[in-house]
């Protein structure tokens, strides 16, 4: 049987043959996060003490969920995500 895309993908980073279930550690070519979850893992990244992201040009975040903001609660959450952006270097779309 053949390959699932995911499968295809890792196999061709690791450079090894990977199949559902491996443990695969590679490079990671883009990281994204969008408004509902960014919050979160952006304060959980301030939390563990970090300062910097290990390649801010492959961070992106999107703002593409409640566009206006609705409430006071979530204009602060894209508030901390462009904050965020700006003072690691990340993008933002």
């Amino acid at each position: 049987m053949g390959k699932t895309l995911a499968e295809s993908i890792l196999s061709e980073k690791a450079g090894t043959d990977v199949k559902a279930g491996d443990i695969v550690v590679t490079p990671v070519d883009l990281v994204f996060a969008q408004d509902g979850t960014a919050p979160l893992a952006i304060k959980q990244f301030q939390a563990c003490g970090f300062d910097h992201l290990a390649n801010p040009a492959a961070t992106i975040f999107f703002l593409d969920h409640n566009a206006p903001t609705p409430t006071k609660e979530l204009s602060n959450d894209h508030l901390l995500i462009r904050d965020f952006a700006r003072e690691t270097g990340a993008r933002l779309s």
